[in-house]
């Protein structure tokens, strides 16, 4: 990692050629760049050198966060690079990691900024929950078992495996190939059965579309396929009901100011 003044950086040895322009983030991603998603978070694309890069700039954090992300643990922007060099390192997708930037400001955490390759992809999982989609079911069958196989069964735990952070390309004959991003919120861990089920529960699908993956989980574990459907419905309607209860109680303290 490279110490600056008022900020700090890491280039993969392999793109040390956009180091000026990681070494610039800060000065630029407000006034360049394609904005791809606006949120809590930003992505931006740029093209650089000939290559497309995709730059994620986090939201400055909390106080007490600015004071831990500067002197004590990682940022998310650093975490998601660390964590992408090793999901490619078991052999699963994620776009390759090239940097990460963080900025300071008066001796304080500020923003930080990962950057990627842009990865070219024809839809995410969050374009089928919920739709009439072609090929449909074999798609979540397909996602079940690179779930299973590239993720799980490699030790690697998405805490956010929700529908838009998985992207999909087609392939032929069929075939669909999968690749996860939002990659800060991770865990490398033994991923025992039902803790793996458990991980579909943040799609917030169907009954219909859970029953597919749960079923094609259960055989590749062999287990039961009629009790990993029960298990899979209990766990997204925990999930569901966690979820309703926060909002409620956000929409209750608005109310009260």
């Amino acid at each position: 990692m490279v110490f600056e003044k008022k900020k700090r950086y890491t280039v993969d040895p392999g793109y040390e050629f956009v180091e000026d322009f990681v070494k610039d983030l800060p000065h630029i991603f407000e006034s360049e760049g394609t904005s791809i998603y606006k949120g809590r978070n930003e992505i931006k694309v740029f093209d650089y050198e000939g290559v497309k890069l995709n730059v994620k700039s986090f939201k400055i954090p909390n106080f007490i966060n600015k004071l831990a992300y500067a002197w004590l643990r990682g940022s998310k922007a650093k975490h998601s690079y660390e964590y992408g060099i090793e999901i490619l390192r078991r052999g699963a997708n994620t776009p390759e990691p090239i940097a990460f930037v963080e900025t300071l400001k008066k001796a304080l955490f500020n923003r930080s900024y990962y950057v990627s390759v842009h990865h070219q992809y024809d839809f995410t999982v969050r374009d089928l929950i919920g739709f009439e989609f072609p090929d449909k079911e074999n798609i979540l069958k397909q996602f079940a078992i690179y779930t299973y196989s590239k993720l799980h069964k490699m030790g690697i735990h998405h805490l956010d495996y929700s529908r838009g952070n998985v992207l999909v390309t087609r392939l032929e004959n069929g075939k669909y190939d999968f690749s996860i991003v939002d990659i800060n919120r991770l865990r490398f861990e033994k991923i025992d059965y039902l803790k793996g089920l458990k991980n579909f529960a943040q799609l917030w699908a169907s009954k219909y579309e859970l029953e597919i993956i749960a079923k094609q989980y259960a055989q590749l574990n062999n287990q039961d396929e009629n009790v990993a459907v029960k298990l899979l419905l209990q766990f997204d309607k925990k999930h569901k009901d966690k979820i309703y209860r926060k909002h409620k109680f956000k929409a209750l303290i608005k109310g009260k100011k």
